[in-house]
């Protein structure tokens, strides 16, 4: 789900973007709204992106690696 509203995010920012070189070009400085847009569609689209990695993260936790006092971790739980 996160995957589809960072895709649809970023098409609207990209949208707003390239509708705000038009209205600057005829309107002035009516083109600091769709550029307002466009950056909260970016805000958007990167505050999902994070979800999407956190939850992956969450899903899919890393294996354990160990540390320096009690060194690597094989993989069947016990030590070298």
């Amino acid at each position: 789900m996160y995957k589809i509203l960072r895709i649809a995010f970023c098409i609207l920012s990209v949208l707003c973007v390239a509708v705000t070189i038009f209205i600057f070009a005829y309107f002035g400085w009516f083109g600091l709204i769709p550029l307002g847009g466009a950056v909260i569609f970016g805000f958007l689209m990167v505050l999902f992106k994070n979800l999407q990695q956190a939850k992956e993260l969450k899903d899919n936790p890393p294996p354990p690696e160990g540390d320096f006092i009690t060194g690597p971790i094989k993989k069947d739980g016990g030590e070298e």
